[in-house]
């Protein structure tokens, strides 16, 4: 660029040369347009001395120069591509040093006051501007480095190990059976305070996440809660009320837990209705806690209780009594049994399907005198059989023996099932009539 002293009437000031070229203003511009709109002939250098030698100068292609000319302001429209384009160098300095290889010393003199004008309102907004912008430390303190580490960053800081006061307190992640999604005001934070007496104490003894009570401040807010939600609660009770409809916090919740169990397949959602208000379309599937109705009142807190203990999924089902597991036995000659059964026409009964057989606990059973359970014939009392064991003689002749000999050639003995119930007398294998 060529260097001109600033009392020249065609230079800018030194200062102002590198502002950009956002600084002119409309009326400039149209002062600039009034001059370069007209076309004009070549000059001794071989330059249009109007806007498609300015275009040319700048660096637009010939495509470009040509729409410029079809614009009903051709000037201002190079003006303000220019302007959006940073690879061109759009500054005041630039358009005044192509103005004077194009020769024209009449646009830079007449329009020279207007465009410095415009400069120092530009410039004077600028520092008006970083002026008002307060920092937030003094630059002379550093949080980029410590005495142990001078090239340690926040970066690689892990923000979900302490999220919440009881991680804090207990330096463990804590875990919770429901995140509670409410307004913290007014009636809907009194119900929650009601909540949290019934829910946690010792009756149902559940631990809940609260909003304004667990979370840490200074944390985000969106991602904490959504982490919370995601891997640290089992689930999310929804106070439902007018606020919570106009709240942008618990629609971001409601939504984001939503779309970790589409359907409600897996419960995660408990919805309670403290206030009557408009149910949100994602929610009216689920079945509801309604707190309006007083006539229900009485079983209102147990039905919450158990909603937020129900297990998640089949894994978390637990079977306490193994005990009864156990004295279940099954037999593997029961399908030989009603095989045999089926084809023996020896009696009517055999064709019958295999009966259950309930017998006392292993206690019972050694309870009982010896000689009660060794006597076939005592009345009201049959000694089970033993899978596998001979089954007892009868004397000759007599209808037992002819039906034990029947029945030990044709099927084998049945299957014994032990079960726990104990009020159930044994039934017998043989119809009366043929004992």
């Amino acid at each position: 660029m060529a260097s001109n002293s600033d009392d020249d009437d065609v230079s800018i000031p030194s200062r102002y040369r590198n502002v950009s070229l956002d600084a002119l203003r409309v009326s400039a511009r149209k002062k600039l347009s009034l001059y370069l709109n007209i076309e004009r002939l070549l000059n001794e250098e071989g330059i249009v001395p109007d806007y498609n030698g300015l275009a040319e100068q700048i660096g637009f292609s010939f495509l470009e120069i040509q729409n410029f000319g079809r614009q009903r302001d051709p000037t201002t429209e190079v003006l303000n591509e220019w302007t959006r384009r940073p690879d061109l160098s759009p500054t005041v300095g630039q358009l005044f040093y192509y103005l004077k290889v194009m020769g024209r010393e009449d646009v830079l003199t007449d329009c020279k006051r207007s465009i410095v004008l415009d400069i120092e309102h530009y410039v004077s907004q600028q520092e008006r501007r970083q002026d008002a912008v307060v920092p937030l430390q003094d630059d002379t303190i550093s949080q980029s480095s410590t005495p142990e580490s001078s090239d340690f960053t926040d970066h690689d800081t892990d923000e979900y190990r302490y999220m919440t006061v009881q991680d804090v307190e207990n330096n463990s992640p804590a875990f919770y059976d429901a995140f509670v999604c409410y307004d913290p005001e007014g009636y809907d934070l009194q119900f929650v305070k009601k909540m949290l007496s019934e829910l946690e104490s010792a009756r149902y003894g559940l631990k809940l996440f609260v909003p304004w009570r667990d979370d840490l401040p200074g944390s985000s807010t969106h991602t904490v809660s959504a982490k919370l939600i995601q891997d640290r609660c089992r689930r999310m009770v929804i106070i439902m009320s007018p606020r919570f409809l106009k709240s942008p916090a618990c629609d971001f919740q409601t939504k984001f837990a939503h779309s970790l169990s589409p359907g409600s397949r897996s419960k995660k959602l408990v919805p309670v209705l403290i206030t009557p208000c408009f149910i949100p379309q994602i929610l009216r599937h689920v079945t509801l806690c309604d707190f309006t109705k007083r006539d229900l009142m009485e079983w209102f807190w147990h039905r919450l209780a158990r909603a937020i203990k129900a297990p998640l999924n089949f894994e978390e089902l637990q079977i306490n009594d193994k005990i009864s597991l156990e004295d279940i036995t099954l037999s593997l000659d029961q399908e030989q049994y009603r095989n045999s059964g089926s084809s023996s026409s020896s009696s009517s009964s055999s064709s019958q399907p295999l009966p259950i057989i309930h017998s006392p606990p292993s206690s019972s059973l050694s309870s009982r005198p010896a000689a009660a359970a060794n006597s076939p014939g005592s009345s009201g009392d049959h000694t089970p059989m033993e899978p596998g064991s001979p089954v007892q003689s009868a004397s000759p002749g007599s209808p037992m023996a002819s039906m034990s000999s029947s029945t030990q050639s044709s099927s084998p003995i049945p299957p014994r099932r032990r079960h726990r119930q104990t009020d159930r007398s044994i039934p017998q294998l043989f119809p009366s009539s043929q004992c």
